[in-house]
């Protein structure tokens, strides 16, 4: 099930999205080591899949996340800094379960914590797929203890709409709770056309 553009067309990732300090790009092999080096045990605490033992794990994820952009599923993105380029996390939108609800997730690097980054790429992700995608509304999972996470989904008009608990693939019980995003109908943020 693929995620749809308003027009009913199987949806077309952009090159680029801004925020005002940040743009995701999509994900690719040029952020591997940073990755590999960045989704640490600590960064992954609060999540499902685990940090990476091997670069090629890496490689799987990114080469994985391409063939989904392609086939229209999910939209995976590196986040930098918009004037340095600086790799700061990743974050995106997976709709091959339910398109009309897509899910957001997203993770950043220790050292890119406490400044209200997250928040900004997911703002600014969100902005772009309320206007550009056939959607109901988005869904965003987070731990119950991950409370700058909870805070991204809240300030973004969120409610809680479950909770549900699942055992991450480090062997971490986590206590999720689901959160219903509403689509925005703020202008999109800058997007700079896919390339093809």
């Amino acid at each position: 099930m693929t995620l749809r553009a308003k027009s009913g067309e199987t949806v077309v990732g952009p090159a680029r999205l801004e925020g005002a300090r940040i743009a995701l790009v999509p994900m690719s092999r040029e952020f591997a080591q940073e990755i590999f080096q960045e989704f640490t045990p600590a960064v992954t605490a609060w999540m499902f899949p685990p940090s990476p033992r091997q670069i090629e794990e890496t490689y799987q994820f990114i080469d994985r996340s391409l063939q989904q952009w392609q086939a229209g599923t999910d939209l995976t993105f590196a986040i930098v800094d918009k004037t340095t380029g600086e790799f700061l996390g990743s974050c995106g939108l997976h709709g091959g379960s339910n398109p009309r609800r897509p899910e957001f997730g997203i993770w950043l690097k220790i050292s890119a914590h406490g400044r209200a980054l997250g928040r900004e790429a997911i703002a600014t992700l969100h902005a772009w797929s309320s206007e550009q995608l056939a959607v109901d509304a988005f869904i965003y999972p987070v731990d119950r203890r991950n409370l700058s996470s909870r805070k991204i989904a809240e300030h973004l008009g969120g409610v809680s709409v479950g909770e549900r608990q699942v055992r991450s693939l480090n062997g971490v019980d986590l206590e999720l709770v689901v959160y219903s995003l509403p689509c925005s109908v703020a202008p999109s943020p800058t997007a700079s056309p896919p390339s093809l």
